[in-house]
């Protein structure tokens, strides 16, 4: 994958680097400032109808009444009382949300503010919230081509701000992606929990350890992706350079058959990573920087409880 190398940051060698306090702080107050009350209401009902449930608790026994799905009926009581009588359930409550954010090099592509990073971490810490919303627990993990932060899974508002603290203050110590790193620590979960994947998939996968781990969790891949990896600007001689490795090279983007080779080489990245989520048994969603995270999510959720429904 080429990257247009005026960009500088996504390109020199990372470095950790010294933490400033307060710059961690502004930032987390802004990415919180940008998880708008109403915006997580919002989500949080879309969330809660398309996360895989824990299964059924007993709650009562009680008179039938319209609208009651005839298959809890309780025959046994149904013949004592004479009259139909149900038993009603509820919906399990614990459960695990599992946030795997890329940080590798690539994710620092895209428009100041905008870039795939900025977008990852605005989905998350929507996500996290509209997870403690709930009452769920929510993990992170952040990823290169290594762990660079894990935080155990947990609730609650000064946990979320641990999270989106994370979120914006993690040191990257690779420029690579190797996003399977997670899948280790995330089979220490005893029980099924949801995994949401944020990344631009600049590379390919292991199918065999992304599939052994949706058999056993409900996988969910958000590729992040920004408009000028699908189409190259007719901006004329261009420097391009890979964010994660060495080596450049210069190409005429005036050229209308160059163009056209780059966004074919775009779709093939685009169509790679939907074999990829089939092969893996993964739910697959792309996001673009120039849109609203939120809006992505909502869309991601809604399909999902929609499929919910027709089970």
């Amino acid at each position: 994958m080429i990257w247009p190398f005026r960009r500088r940051a996504a390109l020199e060698p990372v470095e950790p680097r010294t933490i400033d306090a307060a710059a961690i702080v502004r930032r987390a107050r802004r990415l919180r400032f940008r998880v708008r009350p109403e915006s997580v209401l919002q989500l949080a009902g879309a969330y809660h109808g398309a996360r895989p449930g824990e299964g059924l608790t007993f709650a009562e026994i009680r008179a039938y009444e319209p609208g009651d799905d005839v298959r809890h009926l309780d025959w046994n009581v149904t013949a004592r009382q004479g009259r139909p009588f149900v038993r009603r359930y509820v919906e399990e409550r614990s459960f695990v949300l599992w946030l795997v954010v890329d940080a590798s090099a690539s994710m620092r592509f895209g428009r100041e503010a905008q870039t795939k990073a900025d977008r990852a971490a605005q989905a998350a810490a929507l996500l996290a919230t509209a997870a403690v919303h709930n009452g769920d627990r929510v993990g992170l993990l952040i990823v290169s081509d290594r762990i660079e932060t894990e935080i155990p899974a947990g609730g609650g508002g000064r946990h979320l701000s641990r999270v989106v603290r994370a979120l914006v203050a993690t040191p990257t110590t690779s420029r690579k992606t190797r996003l399977a790193v997670a899948l280790p620590h995330l089979r220490r979960a005893s029980r099924r929990a949801m995994i949401v994947v944020l990344s631009d998939f600049p590379a390919d996968e292991s199918l065999g350890l992304w599939r052994q781990a949706s058999r056993r969790h409900d996988v969910v891949a958000i590729r992040i992706v920004d408009p000028l990896e699908r189409n190259l600007p007719d901006l004329g001689l261009l420097g391009l350079g890979d964010a994660e490795r060495d080596g450049r090279l210069t190409v005429d983007a005036h050229r209308h058959r160059r163009r056209l080779d780059y966004a074919a080489r775009a779709e093939d990245r685009r169509q790679a990573f939907v074999r990829w989520c089939t092969s893996a048994d993964v739910d697959g969603h792309e996001m673009s920087t120039d849109t609203e995270p939120l809006q992505t999510l909502m869309r991601v959720f809604e399909r999902r409880a929609a499929r919910r429904a027709r089970r």
